[in-house]
């Protein structure tokens, strides 16, 4: 047994100094010795980070990952082990992974399917197989792909947008700006306060309410660059590819730091594993929390956000602290919001600057911003309609407004009848209080 003493000791020195990697790599000796073999692998991973000890602190990880069964992670670094220069033992340990997972070592036959073909930057990687499709464990990406390109992909760069485009949200914004902006901003006062950064926020709430842009705002803040996926960009048909891809695209954002690494249609990539019937979405998820709590440990400038219209849907796993620990309500604009929003929308309109939007605004309660923009380009039709005939640009007149006022609804009606169900009958932990706050506030409780 190794003594809690020096393990504490040493800790205190690492914490003094974060890029000494031989003493990582002796911390992680000791707990595994220990039988701290999570803490272990976390202290490697660090080390894996350094330039002078990346080759021997993967070595090391890899065989104990494999021993922890964490196979999707271990050929992912043992691959990237084998880049820095040939080792007989890293490539033994990629046949057992193989082995362990089910696949073979060499290359498949000539009658498997090719793999996608290598695209630019610029080119989006093609569609994988639909989620719902059980996948072989043999049916394995023949050549690697071209990881670092394709997660580049996703990359926005550095946003100019700033909170004080969006409309409304304030507490949104807020929140936001306490949790993930203000550690970043100014870090010795957070942590005057007992408090570290890291972690992530992940926002709820019906369909086109602007948790997208909010993220993006959030990018313009901070000037960092703005990385954005989805399901569909990450999901391979090939066993393995997939957590490759995860990984490839924290690499990037760790690369690219600072970065706001944004997940939309979080509820489809980190679906309850419980309720997956298929390995392979049960090794993605695995892979993704892996990263997630690699982020908080080896890089504080990665700053994770997530959207989902479904949060009941969404791993409880990742909304334990240090992954995204604040779950935030994004609801449909107040009533100045929708003011500023549609008067804004219609401006861009011939004659719609003239327009007096305040009867309008009383109509729309619970719409979306996508609801308003959908409004905004209904009654353009008309006038639109009106010009085609006639030859000449004719002005949106208040008619206009009104017949497409009557022609319209809000989209966001629907998720809120399924959301109040979540909060009467799965509001246990009180994850959806401020769910139930709101629904009272607007009378549908």
């Amino acid at each position: 047994m190794t003594d809690a003493t020096v393990l504490n000791a040493l800790a205190q020195a690492l914490e003094r100094d974060p890029r000494n990697g031989a003493l990582w790599i002796h911390y992680a000796e000791l707990l595994v010795a220990a039988g701290r073999a999570e803490d272990a692998a976390s202290a490697l991973r660090t080390a894996a980070e350094l330039s002078a000890t990346r080759k021997q602190a993967l070595g090391k990880l890899v065989p104990l990952l494999r021993e922890q069964g964490k196979l999707a992670e271990a050929l992912i670094r043992a691959e990237a082990a084998l880049e820095l220069g040939h080792d007989p033992q890293l490539a033994r340990e990629i046949e057992l992974i193989q082995a362990l997972r089910g696949a073979p070592s060499e290359a498949p036959p000539a009658t498997q399917p090719s793999s996608p073909p290598r695209a630019p930057a610029a080119t989006p990687r093609p569609k994988a197989a639909p989620p719902s499709e059980e996948l072989a464990p043999a049916e394995i990406a023949p050549e690697p792909l071209a990881d670092d390109e394709w997660a580049s992909q996703f990359d926005w760069g550095d946003l100019r947008l700033t909170f004080a485009d969006v409309a409304g949200l304030d507490d949104i914004k807020r929140q936001i700006s306490l949790r993930i902006i203000a550690p970043f901003k100014q870090p010795g006062v957070f942590e005057a306060f007992g408090r570290k950064g890291g972690g992530g926020i992940l926002l709820y709430g019906p369909p086109g309410c602007g948790k997208t842009y909010i993220a993006r705002a959030t990018a313009g803040e901070l000037g960092a660059r703005f990385v954005s996926v989805s399901i569909h960009d990450v999901v391979d048909k090939y066993w393995g590819e997939s957590e490759k891809l995860i990984h490839a695209l924290f690499e990037h954002a760790r690369r690219s730091a600072p970065t706001v690494l944004f997940f939309d249609e979080f509820d489809a990539l980190a679906s309850t594993r419980g309720r997956e019937s298929a390995q392979f979405f049960k090794t993605l998820v695995d892979q993704l929390l892996q990263e997630m709590d690699g982020v908080k440990a080896r890089n504080r400038d990665v700053l994770l956000l997530a959207a989902t219209n479904v949060p009941w849907n969404v791993d409880s796993a990742f909304r334990r602290p240090g992954r995204f620990d604040r779950v935030l309500l994004v609801t449909p604009p107040d009533k100045a919001a929708r003011e500023s929003m549609l008067a804004e929308r219609l401006r861009a309109l011939p004659g719609g600057e003239a327009l007096d939007v305040r009867g309008a605004v009383e109509k729309t309660e619970l719409y979306s911003g996508a609801d308003l923009v959908a409004l905004a380009e209904r009654a353009g039709e008309r006038a639109l309609e009106r010009s085609l005939a006639s030859g000449k640009v004719h002005r949106v007149e208040p008619k206009d407004l009104e017949r497409a006022l009557a022609q319209s609804r809000a989209s966001t009606l629907e998720w809120i009848a399924t959301a109040r169900n979540f909060a009467r009958y799965a509001n246990e932990g009180g994850q959806y209080d401020e769910l139930v706050d709101y629904l009272k506030r607007i009378k549908k409780w």
